[in-house]
């Protein structure tokens, strides 16, 4: 049960089959013979109840993930790439004053790490901010104080976004976690029901398929 369309089919399954025992007098009381009474099909209704429950609530926080990580995507793509344009200009005028791309913390290659390349573009646009002697060289290629304070409030707003989508991917997590245990407890709890409907019909298998039990022709 590893996609969702083949745990919804299986959820969907086991409440034809639960229903479908009980709504029919004969197939029930054939099922009583085998233990299968008022209080077993009560105990299978709540584990059905669960698993269903928690799938959706997995869902639920499977799509709220997702709607998280298209935002903070867009906001990346957005941030980042003013970063890049800024620092490929920046390095082209500083090349011959390696001093400054040091201050600026943009000699050598790009961090791999996101917190590490979101340090560093803080970096970048804070020296900017505050640094007067910087300031009037890159006025030539318009970046100002005015546009790093900007590019700052813009970093700050991806970060919360970051930190969203952090949160909503830990409790997707947590809840797969729950669903999966739900739902193994009702697979098991519908294997031993199957057992017990195939020898209850062992001479009727066709009475089978009401409960969802594929019978081989």
């Amino acid at each position: 049960m590893t996609f969702i369309r083949s745990e919804s089919k299986f959820l969907e399954r086991t409440r034809i089959a639960l229903s479908n025992a009980e709504s029919h007098p004969d197939i029930k009381a054939a099922l009583l013979a085998f233990g299968i009474d008022d209080a077993k099909f009560a105990e299978g209704w709540a584990v059905y109840n669960k698993a269903k429950s928690i799938w959706e609530l997995n869902a639920k926080e499977g799509a709220e993930t997702s709607l998280a990580s298209n935002t903070y995507s867009r906001k990346y793509n957005e941030v980042t790439a003013k970063f890049k344009r800024h620092r490929d200009l920046t390095r082209i005028l500083c090349t011959k004053d390696p001093d400054v791309l040091i201050e600026l913390g943009i000699k050598g290659h790009l961090p791999g790490q996101y917190n590490e390349y979101f340090d560093l573009m803080k970096l970048f646009y804070t020296t900017i901010a505050g640094n007067a002697v910087i300031q009037a060289k890159l006025a030539v290629i318009k970046l100002t104080p005015e546009l790093a304070a900007d590019c700052l409030a813009a970093l700050d707003t991806l970060l919360v976004l970051r930190s969203n989508f952090d949160k909503e991917m830990g409790e997707s997590q947590a809840t797969t976690e729950l669903k999966n245990a739900a739902l193994n407890e009702l697979s098991d709890w519908m294997d031993d029901f199957d057992i017990l409907a195939k020898l209850a019909f062992y001479d009727t298998p066709q009475r089978l398929e009401v409960l969802g039990v594929l019978v081989k022709s």
